[in-house]
């Protein structure tokens, strides 16, 4: 009994040696047979997909008959695991095929993105359920994605062929003898290595996976197994992590790469932008804010408004609308930097919502304008609209006066009717003027006003300029002199409008000098061939302040010497404007008390007595 016992335990021990040969020999052969097939799968499809893409796409898709070539590489690698060759279009319709007998070519989704047209997997044979180890490759098209070849081998393992049986064979007798003392030696570690097998199936479960075909109690041969199945798991594991990782450092990529590129847009916009989240701490602010805040982006970047805001005005308005309602989020608020009440500053809060959720605030884009210019051209015509009216008003009821006053001419003396009409004419240029300047600003600001150049003999139209304005000068005993060159070299201008922009320089400097001063008006050529033009007076002078501001539109001096001077001031601005159209260059020097002059460079062109136009 005792020996029946020990023979039955000898038996058991060598079938169980044998049993561990064959699993080590089977796993061997699967996996050979796994390369195999990987190897005659990559070697294919990139061979097909590179006879596909070589010729013209137009014709692949057109059905053009390379089936016995694909029959030929197939018979070639006298392999009976695979189960068909395809080549399908980027919608799946199959163009050619090859299918071994009973086969069925399972329905694939095949991937877009371009890393991942070379690759494997697993489908299952409709039908049947055979697995099937599926190898693809893309078909090129004049450097597009036409279609993919796909090859498919069957993963089902055969093994135990002759001449595994011979090794096994060989094998199997000394494994018998030896596995008789190891059985007896081990007999005590089994059951530790069946609790280590269920450990390894808990572990597996845990990972999402179940080690199909796999007996607990199954002994080495399952322990083994068992172990295999876990490495696959554990391997796939690894394989899916690192490919999440992969994936996830791409995404983080993406992300890092739309971050940067609209923080470059951002930081490019002429205005400062500052970002608000939702609790009303700053999140963004562009290098912009740095010039018109004066403040560093770091001071404000991660803090709350109370942190960084000075102005009581401007931190109402930000946290105002980072508390508002969905509703009526734009809004603007205009305010002047503490310290510097002549700068103007607008805000405009822009809402933040969701990118997929309207209704959802995720915070605020406040806006800063500097519109200090702006502002000051608003103020400026507002006080150039009371400026005109009254100019106009003065004119008009003199007008108004002095024709009642001619309605009862009877009762005037022949000096009272001239001087009533000479005042009338006098208010009425006046008012002209005026009219004619504001119309000829209108027209080039408008864009309306084209010159009409000819060559002009600049000396005529500078001394027939002087000349109409010589009774004016004289009624106020200004003394004017002219100094310009006969030979003086010609200009290509406008003519009418030049004269505009010398009438007004001049009269400029008739307006703003004192009884019994001087006028100089001197032309003259410079070094480079440029005409340079120069009025000079010794009359009140301009400030350095409104020096800078001199040929501003609507811009006047605000001293109480200049105020007592009618002007509109539209004069000087018209005059510079003029100068740039014909591509000369306007500047003043002054000093107040002392006189003004102003400086006009205008380009010379030779010309002939015969070219020019007289003026």
């Amino acid at each position: 009994m005792k020996k029946d016992r020990l023979g039955l335990v000898l038996i058991a021990a060598s079938l169980l040696a044998i049993a561990v040969v064959g699993a080590l020999v089977y796993r061997n052969g699967l996996q050979v047979h796994r390369q195999n097939i990987r190897v005659s799968g990559t070697a294919l499809t990139r061979a097909v997909s590179g006879m596909e893409s070589a010729s013209d796409a137009s014709a692949a898709i057109a059905g053009l008959d390379r089936e016995p070539l694909l029959r030929s590489l197939a018979t070639l690698q006298n392999d009976d695991n695979l189960a068909y060759l395809v080549v399908v279009d980027t919608s799946g319709r199959k163009l050619r095929e090859l299918v071994s007998p009973g086969s069925i070519v399972p329905a694939a989704t095949m991937p877009t993105e371009a890393f991942a047209w070379f690759g494997e997997h697993t489908l299952a044979s409709p039908g049947d359920r055979i697995a099937i180890r599926e190898f693809f490759a893309p078909v090129m098209g004049d450097g597009q994605l036409t279609g993919f070849v796909r090859a498919g081998y069957f993963e089902a393992y055969r093994p135990f062929a002759s001449h595994q049986l011979s090794l096994m064979g060989l094998m199997a007798l000394p494994i018998f003898l030896l596995t008789t003392l190891a059985y007896l030696l081990l007999r005590r570690e089994i059951e530790p290595l069946t609790q280590l097998g269920e450990k390894l199936n808990a572990v597996s479960r845990s990972y999402g996976a179940e080690l199909h075909g796999v007996d607990a109690a199954g002994g080495n041969d399952g322990l083994m197994r068992r172990f295999d199945g876990f490495l696959r798991v554990v391997q796939a594991r690894v394989d899916g992590l690192a490919q999440e990782k992969a994936e996830s450092q791409t995404a983080a990529r993406l992300t890092s790469y739309k971050h940067e590129k609209s923080e470059y847009a951002l930081n490019s916009l002429p205005d400062a932008i500052v970002v608000l989240d939702d609790t009303g701490t700053a999140t963004f602010a562009n290098l912009k804010l740095e010039q018109l805040l004066d403040r560093r982006r770091e001071e404000l970047v991660g803090k709350s408004v109370q942190e960084w805001c000075e102005n009581r005005d401007v931190m109402n308005f930000l946290l105002r609308h980072k508390q508002a309602s969905v509703a009526g989020r734009n809004a603007i608020l205009d305010y002047a930097p503490d310290g510097d009440p002549e700068r103007r500053i607008r805000i405009a809060a822009i809402p933040l919502f969701a990118p997929r959720d309207r209704t959802n605030l995720s915070g605020m884009m406040f806006v800063f304008r500097d519109i200090s210019i702006e502002h000051k051209a608003r103020q400026a015509g507002s006080d150039f609209v009371s400026h005109v009216a009254h100019e106009l008003k003065t004119p008009l009821n003199a007008l108004l006066g002095y024709s009642e006053l001619l309605l009862h001419r009877s009762t005037l003396s022949e000096a009272e009717q001239v001087n009533a009409v000479n005042v009338i004419r006098s208010e009425t240029e006046r008012m002209a003027t005026l009219i004619n300047n504001l119309l000829n600003i209108s027209k080039m600001e408008g864009g309306s006003l084209k010159p009409e150049r000819a060559r002009v003999r600049l000396h005529d139209l500078i001394q027939d300029a002087f000349q109409s304005l010589h009774n004016s000068a004289l009624g106020k005993s200004i003394e004017l002199e002219l100094s310009i060159p006969p030979d003086i070299g010609s200009v290509r201008l406008d003519k009418y409008l030049f004269r505009i922009a010398v009438d007004n320089l001049l009269s400029n400097a008739i307006k703003y000098s004192n009884p019994g001063g001087r006028i100089v008006v001197s032309v003259g050529t410079l070094d480079d061939g440029q005409i340079q033009i120069k009025v000079r007076d010794q009359g009140i002078g301009i400030s350095a302040e409104d020096c800078r501001r001199i040929f501003d539109k609507y811009y006047r001096s605000s001293s109480d010497v200049a105020a007592s001077r009618t002007g509109h001031g539209l004069g000087l601005y018209l005059a510079k404007q003029i100068i740039e159209l014909h591509q000369g260059t306007i500047s003043v020097a002054s000093e107040l008390g002392k006189g003004t002059e102003f400086t006009v460079t205008l380009k010379a062109q030779p010309v002939t007595l015969e070219m020019s136009e007289a003026v």
